[in-house]
């Protein structure tokens, strides 16, 4: 279509937009743009049309619902909370409804004059609870509430012939801020801000605030901070460009209100900014027509700094839809303690007028489930013993079914917490996992409308390793004809140490197979250094040496291939052979070299489970150590995992990193590296640790030197610590003595 000048293409746009035509606005907005570059409201447009489009798509976690209960033909708005307790649902708003003092019509709006009105309310009990187990997450919305018909707040003090309503309480309850505006014969007085106190079951006679010196300075809807020094209203004087939100603190010395400061451009525009409200989690809330939104009046938030005002470095946010529509949707309050339950104005589609509506933040719900099964067999386990312990100190447990399903549900899995979870089960190795209810995004959720609820299925699944049968450790390889460990093996053999130390009780033998090639004895002797070596890094990583028994198996052991076998080599070789020296022979030259490597195999097998501890047991990762004597708690021995620094680690423990230096001989001039040890428990035991190992405190030391410092076989040292370059022993690092 044409459009006779600029402005009325963009005027049409607009109107559009506050249509919910926003297809059709975008295209409008985009040629305003191009035909008027220089112009940021074509900018704006565009954006925020394309805002409302995706919101729209993505409503927020808010419900947003008609208060039938409470409104009438008229206008009703600007709700606020009037209960003095959590469980007291009281609401006073102002309506226009035929009901109102004033009588007249009100020749600038045409309508009633508006007055405050009161309601109370009864809570039921939500359909949307579950029988049996109570949900901690449910949340009952104010359209379940009955309440009680809306009557006058008070006929001659509060309420008269003029506009009285859009008030606000101070903490204690008592006290009543509300807007008043006079009018005589169609002629509008300026409004301004009265306050009331209840006494008894009347209220005081209203007097009206002065702000600034200026006793006839238009202002109104009030606002008050959570600790009611400092006071928000909507103005027109003082400087506004329109209708401005400005703030003021009461002088005590002169009683009067102090000169007020506008809340500047991060909150005011050149548009229309009304009804502010200020909540307990530090936002201001506030409607505006000039920020970008979705058409109409639009209610937004911004954090408030110290001083009350915007804090440095925010922005005002959009609260997006289904708070916010093309209509105009103004005067957000919030129940204390949270944005769980409130109550806004609006007249969207579906309203009379100007309509009250409850606002529900939807429980964002997760359950924790998978399945656990044999990882020899792939078959399910039942009966599997499942732990969950959160974070926040919860801790339930659940057993697997027949099938090997575990399901934790919304009644015991909360938002922002880690879980760790332990699987046991007789004659298996026990198995450990983590998940976090910590930072989920919305868009990972299912809206299940049955219960009302945005539920995440987080799922974790795990295999339980039968003791009878050997654990191949993958990638354990070594040169040929050595046993010194590749940087490979080191990360196969770290895994070993929290699989020990989950499962306490066992003592595992932990062998190395060789090949068929070379003779026997040279086979069983390579094998057995092997073996010692993986032995010694174990060690080295704090587990107890009475745990493991090292054993070289030459060639005795070929490796059995089964039916369910699908690691390294199960594409190239057939299932259920045994790699036996005859039958190798028999493949192709291809399939030998891949016979052979499965059978140089590093693995484990367990030879009982009722091992005793009789040492301090070491953490690797920062595991937990259990304690054996509670009144002589053993020392904590950290791993560095990666890039860790000093203040990770330090938080990670709950010390300080003053704490952490001290306990570490103060790691002057020391960077973390991987594989470091750290002392980390303050007042913990370290005599053991201290006694089996010394800490390097000299820049580029060798093995060979600490021996000879030590008095020590610099030959044994170095089987010691095999996992260490013997030439230069990092600075800070725990070489073990003994």
């Amino acid at each position: 279509m044409g459009y006779k000048n600029s402005d009325a293409q963009l005027y049409y746009a607009e109107m559009l937009k506050s249509q919910g035509e926003y297809e059709e606005a975008l295209i409008v907005f985009q040629e305003y743009r191009q035909k008027e570059p220089t112009d940021p409201r074509g900018e704006i447009g565009v954006e925020s049309t394309r805002n409302a489009i995706e919101w729209m798509k993505q409503p927020s976690r808010y419900q947003v619902d008609n208060l039938s209960a409470l409104n009438s033909q008229a206008m009703d708005f600007a709700p606020v909370i009037a209960g003095k307790r959590a469980d007291d649902v009281t609401i006073i708003f102002t309506s226009t409804r035929e009901e109102s003092v004033g009588k007249k019509q009100n020749g600038w709006t045409g309508g009633d004059f508006a007055d405050l009105y009161i309601s109370e309310a009864e809570r039921k009990t939500s359909g949307r609870r579950g029988r049996g187990k109570v949900d901690p997450n449910a949340v009952e919305s104010p359209v379940d509430y009955k309440w009680s018909t809306p009557a006058l707040l008070d006929e001659g003090m509060i309420n008269t012939e003029s506009d009285d309503g859009s008030a606000v309480f101070d903490s204690r309850r008592k006290e009543l801020y509300f807007t008043r505006c006079m009018y005589e014969k169609n002629k509008k007085f300026e409004c301004g801000i009265y306050l009331t106190e209840k006494v008894g079951t009347t209220w005081r006679a209203p007097e009206r605030i002065i702000v600034g010196g200026d006793t006839l300075a238009n202002i109104g809807q009030p606002a008050l901070s959570t600790d009611d020094k400092t006071l928000y209203f909507v103005s027109t004087a003082f400087g506004a460009k329109g209708h401005d939100i400005f703030m003021t603190t009461y002088d005590r010395r002169t009683k009067m209100w102090k000169t007020p400061t506008n809340l500047g451009p991060k909150v005011n525009t050149t548009g229309a900014e009304y009804y502010p409200f200020v909540h307990d989690d530090g936002y201001l809330y506030f409607a505006s027509d000039g920020l970008p939104g979705m058409g109409g009046l639009d209610v937004f938030k911004i954090k408030l700094g110290d001083d009350g005002l915007p804090a440095a470095g925010v922005e005002a946010e959009n609260m997006q839809f289904p708070i916010n529509t093309s209509a105009d949707d103004f005067a957000l309050v919030f129940q204390p303690g949270g944005d769980k339950v409130g109550f806004m104005s609006s007249n969207r589609q579906g309203s009379k007028m100007d309509d009250l509506y409850a606002v529900v933040k939807t429980p964002l719900v997760f359950n924790i489930q998978g399945t656990v099964t044999s990882t020899k067999t792939k078959a399910p386990l039942d009966q599997v013993t499942v732990k969950l312990d959160g974070s926040d100190g919860s801790s339930f447990v659940v057993n697997t079914d027949i099938k090997g399903n575990y399901l934790f549900d919304k009644t015991q899995v909360k938002p922002d917490v880690t879980y760790k979870l332990t699987f046991e089960k007789s004659k298996f190795l026990s198995n450990t996992g983590d998940v976090t209810t910590v930072g989920v995004d919305l868009s990972s959720f299912e809206f299940i409308p049955s219960e009302n609820v945005f539920l995440e299925v987080i799922e974790l699944s795990k295999g339980l390793d039968p003791i009878e049968v050997p654990i191949v450790l993958p990638n354990v390889f070594f040169d040929l004809a050595k046993w010194d460990l590749r940087p490979e093996a080191r990360a196969a053999l770290d895994s070993v140490v929290p699989l020990l130390n989950n499962n306490p009780t066992i003592v595992i033998e932990l062998r190395s197979h060789t090949d068929y090639r070379g003779d026997n004895k040279s086979n069983d002797i390579l094998s057995q250094k092997r073996a010692d070596t993986c032995v010694k890094y174990l060690i080295s990583k704090g587990i107890d040496s009475a745990r493991m028994v090292p054993r070289g198996m030459g060639e005795t052991d070929p490796f059995q291939i089964d039916e369910d076998y699908d690691d390294y080599g199960a594409a190239e070789l057939p299932k259920n052979v045994t790699l036996t020296e005859a039958y190798i022979k028999t493949l192709t030259v291809k399939q030998q070299e891949v016979a052979n490597q499965i059978n140089r195999r590093t693995d484990i097998k367990v030879l009982r489970d009722d091992y005793v501890p009789n040492k301090p047991k070491v953490a690797a990762g920062g595991k937990e150590v259990k304690k054996e004597d509670p009144k002589n708690p053993e020392g904590k021995i950290y791993i560095v995992q990666g890039r860790q620094s000093l203040g990770v680690i330090a938080k990670s423990e709950g010390i300080s990193i003053v704490d952490l230096k001290k306990l570490n001989g103060g790691l002057r001039g020391v960077r973390p590296f991987e594989g470091m040890q750290l002392k980390v428990t303050v007042d913990g035991d370290y005599e053991y640790w201290d006694a089996t190992h010394y800490q390097v405190r000299r820049a580029n030391q060798s093995l060979k030197d600490i021996a000879k410092e030590l008095g020590l076989d610099d030959k044994e040292l170095e089987e010691l610590n095999p996992e260490i370059d013997k030439k230069n022993v990092p600075l800070g690092y725990w070489v073990r003595t003994e």
